[in-house]
């Protein structure tokens, strides 16, 4: 049974996922400051999907969530609140206009919904503590926050039906792994077996021009990461009630945000990013995983995410991009923290046991290709390819086979954890 992180250890995973956030939609005061009136400020992202509205509060308020055919309701159980707006029109299909309508000892926060509005849903999300409503059109895939490409609609206006705002340019249909999208629910026309309930996108580190590090003898790590990521998906298809798909099936070039975007347009419910380490100490050795975090866990981390960010040439990594895309982020994959943590630590303790190599923990990083995922999502350094011993069981078949099977079981034993939670 996989043990649950440290306190010490998810506080700053928590920590995090809504520093940045608070930087830039709000400069509330911390809760142990606040002793006034609630405030909260009010942020809507447009996407594919619909709308996303988030409500960010100075200290957690009690409160209920209702909707009647129209308008839903966010009932605030306490007074005086300060609202940004008492009213605010947007226009919309989906979202057309919110109010705020104050109580003797309730207060409301109402939005009201567009005739392409369809249905709802809502999770918290802490430090600061914040509401997140998404607002579902009609016949909309599910809810995606990704991260606009270069000439792409900037964040919180609305995209154009074939460019939508899912990291990249190309529109979902094209963004698909080379073994072709998972069915829908219920299969297709054409006769495809029915998508299963539960769906793992793998994805090989690299590809293509971009060889990723190289081991003494000249191992590429683009071939090490396809090699495993096929057997992993090989026992997949045969031992598990599961789909399984690849990134990248072939020595191709795939772009960090479109690795995301393929686990999001097919509705994911894991993605399993596989690597292999290196360093310029040539005795480094072992195994580690990968959750995201916008803080690095150590400046050791902090290098190997920004070796990894700049592989398909990314200036200045993570930091060089705009703080607003930062906030899509981390809106992205903030919700799914915990069962990220979880998986990790199954991964890095099964490979401990599997294959006997030098256990170097479970860390956080900011890395790209996990940014924007809509799923519980890891990246695995499997193990060091810049050392020659290392280097030199990456080669053999058996053992990458036995790396295959560790993550394999990591995945199943998730499964039988969470069954198909997060199954959109």
């Amino acid at each position: 049974m996989a043990r649950s992180l440290p306190a010490a250890r998810r506080r700053p995973a928590l920590a995090a996922a809504g520093g940045l956030a608070l930087a830039l939609l709000a400069a509330a005061p911390s809760p142990a400051q606040e002793t006034g009136p609630l405030r909260y400020t009010l942020k809507t992202i447009d996407n594919e999907a619909g709308v996303r509205v988030i409500l960010e509060f100075t200290r957690k308020p009690a409160y209920e969530v209702r909707r009647d055919s129209r308008r839903i309701y966010i009932g605030l159980k306490e007074a005086p609140v300060e609202p940004p707006f008492k009213k605010k029109d947007y226009d919309g299909n989906v979202l057309e206009k919110i109010k705020f309508v104050d109580g003797v000892r309730t207060s409301e926060i109402v939005l009201y919904t567009g005739d392409d509005f369809e249905t709802f849903s809502t999770f918290e999300m802490g430090e600061p503590f914040r509401i997140v409503i998404d607002l579902r059109r009609k016949l909309a895939p599910s809810m995606v926050v990704g991260v606009p490409s270069a000439g792409g609609p900037p964040p919180g206006t609305r995209a154009p039906a074939t460019a939508p705002p899912g990291a990249g340019n190309a529109p979902p249909a094209a963004r698909v792994p080379e073994g072709g999208p998972g069915a829908p629910a219920g299969g297709t026309a054409g006769g495809e077996p029915p998508r299963k309930s539960f769906v793992v996108v793998v994805d090989p580190g690299h590809g293509g021009d971009d060889t990723g590090a190289r081991g003494p003898s000249g191992l590429m790590e683009k071939d090490v990461t396809l090699d495993v990521a096929r057997r992993v998906k090989a026992r997949i298809a045969a031992d598990m009630d599961a789909d399984a798909m690849l990134t990248r099936d072939t020595d191709r070039a795939v772009a960090l945000d479109e690795r995301t975007a393929i686990a999001n347009h097919n509705r994911a419910n894991l993605f399993v990013s596989i690597h292999a380490n290196a360093s310029r100490r040539p005795n480094a050795r072992g195994s580690e995983t990968y959750f995201l975090s916008y803080q690095a866990t150590d400046d050791e981390s902090r290098a190997v995410a920004a070796i990894e960010n700049n592989a398909m040439g990314l200036e200045g990594g993570v930091q060089g991009n705009s703080s607003l895309e930062m906030v899509l982020w981390d809106l992205a994959q903030s919700a799914f923290l915990k069962e990220s943590s979880v998986l990790a630590e199954i991964v890095q303790e099964n490979m401990n046991d599997a294959l006997g190599v030098a256990n170097r923990g479970i860390k956080q990083a900011p890395f790209r290709v996990l940014m924007g995922a809509t799923m519980p999502a890891v990246l695995i350094e499997v193990a060091f390819i810049s050392n020659p011993d290392e280097e030199k069981r990456l080669k053999d078949a058996g053992f990458k086979d036995k790396l295959a099977a560790s993550i394999f079981d990591s995945i199943k034993r998730f499964q039988s954890k969470y069954g198909d939670k997060g199954a959109r």
